[in-house]
């Protein structure tokens, strides 16, 4: 009977835990807005927060890039893939 409890308490984390962490991506992406919107009404540049965001996005990505680039476990693109991409692209 002790497992029946344990698989219930997992089979609620395992279908709690996307939501919240969705509720949180979604309260940091409000955040951040806020932040940006009232550095751009002090006089930031549009420019100078688009230099600033991509620099993020390039020490954010770059070590996961180190990595996977010396793995050697890449697998070569098939069209599946790539359309897959392309149609995602589309979509947004």
């Amino acid at each position: 009977m002790t497992t029946e409890k344990s698989d219930e308490a997992w089979s609620w984390m395992k279908e709690v835990i996307p939501f919240v962490a969705m509720l949180m991506i979604t309260c940091l992406d409000m955040s951040v807005l806020t932040i940006v919107k009232a550095a751009m009404n002090d006089g930031m540049s549009s420019i100078v927060y688009i230099v600033y965001h991509d620099a993020l996005g390039i020490l954010i990505l770059l070590p996961f890039f180190i990595i996977g680039f010396f793995r050697n476990a890449n697998r070569p693109l098939s069209f599946g893939i790539l359309f897959r991409f392309f149609i995602l692209g589309l979509l947004g």
